[in-house]
């Protein structure tokens, strides 16, 4: 008898739709479309930019949230951050040493080998890998502190986190005139939201109950929340309404929380499996590491695809935001399945391998 995989493929689906959703984000905020200060003539592309931002951030929760829902029952090891480590390195130097060879001139200018490799050897940043490393060395942590509150105390915990670092920093954005008050003295970071994430999503694992375990009722909630945001978005009619709703949209809007949680129990609740669709979110960080390296990014939205040419109709800028946001997508995929799973395949996994060991014989040695 054939052992039937474990792996939910609608969630793989929902970490490939969360991937896009960020590419599409970033072909909004990247783009050569001056979408900020506010400019009447550009309404409608200016409306949907902010629904963009949005949705770009709520591909950035969801992509949290599905590794989150799965590590919260997991041991530690030390091959995940390695492996994303390695994979990160891997990318940073291999595509700052293309465009190098490339355009010389073009990438930093006179770069000097500390601005290379100092304070840690990476040619570009990834704000949203550091966040998800430090979240998976955090891991063992947090896994404590869930094993060991009950459910009312892990309940108290997200609303407590909810209102210090959702509504408490937001408004802190908002209302951005009280004097010497920062939204990081309450301990609010995008690491640290990843931990509130982690958090939450370890509540659904544990204690859904009648709602979210239904896709009936998260079908209707993520409908809603996302109505809202559409209907957030068109009321955006003058600069001071942009910018207070953009605060809105941020990673750690409630709404963006909200939505997520609905959508990801949505996608929770479906099960089928599908190896197609299981390979291709393999390559779903390879995707994000390769189109917003330092140097790929302003090449990408600057160079190859221009916004600003579609930004007298609002239906125009989505349609080739769409399109472009599809092309790259698409080509990343391809180049990570072709690069990294296929030609550095082994040379990846052996330095994972090795790296995994020496470290675990650290940690045995010591403890």
């Amino acid at each position: 008898m054939t052992k039937r995989s474990s792996r939910n493929s609608s969630i793989e689906l929902l970490r490939i739709l969360s991937m896009f959703a960020i590419v599409l984000h970033h072909y909004a905020l990247k783009g050569t479309f001056d979408w900020n200060p506010y400019n009447p003539k550009y309404s409608g592309a200016i409306k949907v930019n902010l629904f963009l931002h949005y949705f770009g951030k709520l591909g950035v929760v969801l992509f949290v949230m599905i590794g989150a829902y799965f590590l919260c029952e997991k041991q530690f090891n030390f091959r995940r951050p390695i492996n994303l480590i390695i994979t990160t390195a891997f990318y940073s130097f291999g595509l700052y040493f293309v465009f190098k060879l490339f355009d010389p001139t073009g990438i930093w200018g006179n770069d000097s080998v500390v601005r290379v490799l100092l304070p840690f050897p990476l040619p570009s940043g990834y704000w949203f890998v550091y966040s998800y490393i430090v979240m998976l060395f955090a891991m063992p942590f947090l896994n404590i502190i869930i094993r060991n509150l009950t459910r009312q105390k892990l309940l108290l915990l997200i609303i407590g986190l909810i209102l210090l670092w959702s509504f408490l920093s937001i408004g802190l954005q908002i209302f951005d005139n009280k004097p010497d008050t920062f939204v990081d003295s309450f301990g609010y970071t995008p690491t640290t939201y990843f931990f509130l994430i982690y958090f939450v999503s370890a509540y659904i694992r544990k204690y859904s109950g009648k709602i979210l375990n239904s896709k009936g009722y998260t079908m209707i909630g993520a409908l809603i929340c996302v109505l809202i945001a559409i209907l957030l978005s068109i009321l955006a009619i003058n600069e001071k309404l942009f910018n207070g709703i953009a605060d809105l949209f941020d990673v750690n809007s409630p709404l963006v929380l909200l939505t997520s949680i609905f959508i990801f129990s949505y996608f929770k609740n479906i099960h089928f499996n599908s190896r197609i669709i299981n390979y291709i979110a393999g390559s779903m960080f390879g995707v994000y590491l390769i189109h917003e390296d330092s140097f790929v990014r302003p090449f990408i939205w600057q160079n190859i695809f221009s916004s600003k040419v579609y930004a007298n109709s609002g239906d125009g800028y989505l349609l080739y935001g769409i399109a472009a946001s599809v092309i790259v997508f698409i080509v990343a995929i391809l180049i990570d399945i072709l690069v990294r799973r296929i030609i550095f395949s082994r040379f990846i996994k052996k330095s994972v391998s090795l790296l995994n060991k020496y470290l675990s014989m650290i940690i045995k040695i010591n403890y």
